[in-house]
């Protein structure tokens, strides 16, 4: 089947590029500045994700980059001369800037290429919660679904039913990014508090509880699995860590015992965005009637 408008993504979304590149989507890089130096994402080559958070632990603090402008207008370019449309599935607005550079940039190249659409979709969502948007979109666009009815009807309604809950092990990183402050996280750490959070519906990162310890906080992301993502027997849930495999594994058990779902897919969570939950974050993924 021919196709007439290109998917992009960023690579905050934990999909391979070997799925990307056989499915024919496209993907931005965002970027990790470390030592004053940046490094294009390019999915643990250069810096591999588990000595990333061995780093962290040991006292590293980078930054991280949005996708740029010159990126954006490149990867659109090779689209639309050739003829195609562009959709680009983001990052949450709330969480990074790359979103309205992509609207800067569609706004362009629309005046650039007319009678050509470059479209910007703001996904709320972030990790493989943005991933497993892509991924079904993907899917509907090879089953011949046209840019409209995705624009108009499908992924509106995956934005809605994509659930995103997550823990972190160490508050100081939220607390660094702004998402905690000094006091609560001090006193969080000294009690062993583990915040359990999750993506809302605007896409902002949003507390749900707090427990004591870390057993806990797997045991409540479980729960919160079984009682929000609907219809496991039919869709894969996805658990996302920042090099706590262990602990990993352990929410994977629990999920397969209490939900019995059609598969469980482990990954490691994308520097970017552990950058600034930090080492030990933990989160699971999957579709339910919302995000809550």
């Amino acid at each position: 089947m021919e196709l007439t408008y290109k998917i992009f993504t960023d690579t905050t979304t934990d999909l391979t590029p070997e799925w990307m590149t056989e499915n024919n989507v496209g993907w931005l890089e965002h970027g990790i500045v470390i030592d004053g130096k940046e490094i294009k994402d390019d999915f643990g080559k250069t810096v591999p994700h588990k000595e990333f958070y061995q780093r962290l632990r040991g006292g590293l603090m980078p930054t991280t980059t949005q996708v740029d402008i010159p990126t954006f207008t490149n990867a659109y370019e090779q689209a639309l001369q050739q003829g195609l449309d562009v959709i680009y599935i983001g990052f949450s607005s709330k969480l990074s800037g790359t979103f309205n550079t992509s609207l800067m940039v569609a706004q362009e190249l629309m005046e650039k290429y007319p009678g050509r659409r470059v479209i910007s979709f703001d996904t709320a969502a972030a990790g493989i919660g943005q991933g497993m948007i892509v991924m079904e979109a993907a899917r509907l666009q090879q089953q011949g679904m046209s840019l409209d009815e995705l624009v108009d009807e499908a992924l509106p309604r995956l934005k809605k039913t994509i659930c995103h809950f997550f823990t972190v092990d160490d508050l100081n990183h939220l607390y660094r990014g702004g998402r905690l402050s000094r006091s609560s996280a001090f006193l969080g750490t000294l009690m062993g508090i583990k915040p359990v959070m999750y993506v809302s519906d605007e896409g902002k990162l949003e507390p749900l509880s707090k427990v004591r310890g870390r057993r806990q906080a797997i045991a409540e992301l479980a729960r919160l699995a079984k009682e929000h993502m609907t219809n496991p027997q039919d869709q894969i849930i996805y658990i996302c860590h920042a090099d706590c495999r262990e602990d990993a594994d352990e929410l994977a058990r629990l999920v397969k015992e209490q939900m019995n779902p059609k598969g469980v897919d482990i990954r490691f969570l994308t520097p970017i965005i552990g950058n600034h939950s930090g080492p030990g974050t933990l989160a699971v993924f999957g579709f339910g009637n919302s995000r809550l």
